[in-house]
This record gives C-alpha cells, structure tokens and sequence, in this order.
C-alpha cells in the first residue's frame, strides 16, 4: 500500500510539472535582431571567392574591392541606424514580456506597428546598395560566377 500510494503521487508530481513546463507562458520569447531584419549584414570576402571559385588575380582584386565597398557601407548604415535598431530591441523585448505576462498578443501590435514604419526604409537603403554591388559584380564576372554569386547572396539573406 506504502508503495502504491507513493508512487502515484510521484507520479502525479511528475505529471504536473510537465504540463506546467508545456505552459504557453514559460516558452522563451522571440528573438528579434532589427539589423537582421532590416538586411544589413556584411560579406566574407575569402569565403565569397572561394565560393565562386575565382582564379583570376584581376577578377580577385575587383571582387574584393567592391565587396569592401558594399562592407563599408553595410556598417555605416548599422552605425548610422545603431539608436534606432536598440531603441526597436528594447521595445520589442518590453512588449513581448508583458504580453507572455498578461496572454494578450494585443500587447505586440504597437511595436510592430513601429518595426514596420521604421525598417522598410533602412531596407530600401539597403536594397539599392545591393542593387550597385550586383552592377559591378556582374561586370566583371563570367556569367556562370555571376549566377553563383546571386544565389549565393539569396541564401545570405535572412529577411
């Protein structure tokens, strides 16, 4: 009997806490990285001629030059946007916590409401940057590296 009735309250215990472990209100709330999403990452030089299997000392020296433009570019808008993208993390990270806290995604819809005012316009910038650093890749590239190197900066993006 001792053991029968010990081991059903183990039991029960157990049960308990994986159902309180399932609980909406203890999954970890969301990541949200602004600079992520607004597109602004930077290319790995090496990595990219090596990808597109570049041999041509030239065609090296161009591939690199115009992604240390694009680079340099990538991190003036992170820089220039740095306030910005802190000001959407933290906003973000206060909404979701209150609205795990209360179960209300209601709570949510003011902050993306201002992600989506906000990031469009930096990924516009972005966008037209991308726009250029493809104009040069693609003249001096063979055409087979210039298809290489579009689909390898469509797996690079994250938005």
């Amino acid at each position: 009997m001792k053991i029968t009735l010990s081991t059903i309250i183990l039991s029960l215990g157990m049960l308990i806490s994986n159902l309180y472990a399932q609980m909406p209100g203890n999954m970890s709330p969301p990541d949200f990285n602004a600079e992520k999403a607004a597109g602004i990452f930077e290319y790995d030089i090496e990595k990219v001629i090596k990808k597109l299997a570049i041999v041509d000392d030239s065609t090296k020296s161009k591939v690199a030059e115009s992604l240390n433009q694009y680079n340099s570019k990538m991190y003036e808008l992170s820089i220039l946007h740095t306030a910005t993208f802190q000001k959407l993390e933290a906003d973000f990270d206060k909404n979701v916590q209150i609205a795990m806290r209360n179960r209300d995604r209601s709570q949510m819809n003011g902050v993306k409401a201002e992600i989506q005012r906000i990031i469009p316009p930096i990924r516009m910038q972005v966008l037209d940057e991308e726009k250029l650093l493809n104009a040069a890749m693609a003249g001096f590239l063979t055409e087979k590296q210039n298809k290489k190197w579009l689909k390898y900066q469509e797996g690079k993006k994250t938005y």
